[in-house]
């Protein structure tokens, strides 16, 4: 009776054990620089080639020249720089890859630069302070989202002229476009979300957010919009059919840019707090996240993922870096990027 009593618990811990690996098996890898590189002054964000080979970072702190770096995205050996007028907080790249799109903060632009020539080929006027840029599904709009002007300014990609200035909330920031036709668009200070959508983008509504959410991203399928809450240091997964929060989860403090990954696996975070100063990685299948401090990563700020969903691109505001994240034993050479952050962390500490 007692060796089938005994049997009988043995299957059941068992079958506990298996379905307790798995659960564990769904947390994210662990995670570790494979690459790091240095960059012109206030790196705020970062964008890949559609083939993922080059890397684009926006210098906010580089006026008036030096503003974008290009990097192989693999080896982060520098391949050249972007000189324009002004300052550029972001940027985002059309889908051939030949125009890369720039939010000039100073200039209150949006510019037109020609990959193969590293030149401005057109400047086209927005809002005050524009900063997140989106494009439309099919690359005909561009959108900028206006920081001081409350506003979001919808460009004409083949005219370069304004078609049309939607009213928005208290600093509008993070945006995303689905392809339904729908503009999302997050108030940093208005703890809402702005949603246009029908004929023109004409109609408009509000949903209530997180207190400060900062950027936004879309799951593949577009059912779920992941929203960064910076006060908070949460994401939360927003159902879109019923704009409610479905799924909330902890990451490294103060989130400022995400992004899912083309699989919708991964939801990765470039974590600007300098409690963490780190990056953190969501896992959809349960919702469980791993945060990763970056080893001499001072505030992070902008996030790229790799088409594969396992590396990522992050920036180091205060840093001056940009840094090869990924899952452990996928790419890099994690002891030389150490060896070199040690080294220039030690002259830091000594200057």
């Amino acid at each position: 009776m007692f060796r089938g009593v005994g049997r009988a618990l043995a299957k059941l811990f068992g079958v506990a054990a298996l379905l307790t690996a798995g659960r564990a098996a769904a947390h994210p890898p662990r995670i570790e620089v494979q690459g790091v590189a240095s960059t012109g002054s206030m790196p705020k964000g970062v964008c890949l080639s559609p083939d993922a080979k080059r890397a684009y970072v926006s210098n906010f702190g580089q006026a008036n020249g030096q503003n974008i770096s290009i990097y192989n995205a693999e080896s982060l050996s520098q391949l050249g720089v972007i000189h324009v007028p002004g300052n550029v907080v972001e940027t985002v790249l059309s889908a051939d890859g030949k125009t890369l799109f720039a939010s000039n903060f100073i200039r209150n632009s949006v510019m037109f630069i020609d990959v193969e020539n590293r030149r401005v080929a057109r400047e086209v006027k927005t809002g005050a302070h524009p900063k997140i840029l989106a494009l439309s599904s099919d690359g005909k709009s561009l959108f900028a989202a206006n920081w001081s002007g409350n506003s979001v300014t919808q460009v004409d990609v083949s005219t370069g002229q304004t078609v049309r200035t939607l009213p928005a909330g208290t600093n509008p920031r993070g945006m995303v476009w689905a392809r339904s036709g729908t503009l999302y668009a997050a108030n940093f200070n208005g703890a809402s979300i702005d949603v246009f959508g029908g004929a023109e983008l004409g109609v408009r509504h509000r949903f209530d957010a997180c207190p400060i959410p900062r950027h936004l991203a879309l799951s593949p399928d577009e059912k779920l919009l992941y929203v960064s809450c910076y006060h908070d240091s949460m994401v939360h997964a927003v159902d879109v059919a019923t704009e409610r929060v479905v799924h909330t989860v902890h990451v490294g403090s103060s989130p400022k840019s995400l992004e899912a990954s083309r699989d919708g696996k991964w939801i990765w975070s470039a974590d600007y707090g300098k409690e963490t100063h780190s990056v953190s990685v969501i896992d959809t299948s349960d919702w469980t996240a791993r945060v990763y401090p970056v080893p001499g990563m001072d505030h992070g700020s902008g996030i790229a993922v790799f088409p594969d969903g396992k590396r990522a691109l992050v920036t180091g505001w205060y840093d001056n870096h940009v840094y090869l994240v990924g899952f452990e034993g996928t790419g890099g050479d994690p002891a030389k990027a150490l060896s070199k952050i040690d080294g220039w962390i030690h002259r830091r500490k000594h200057d």
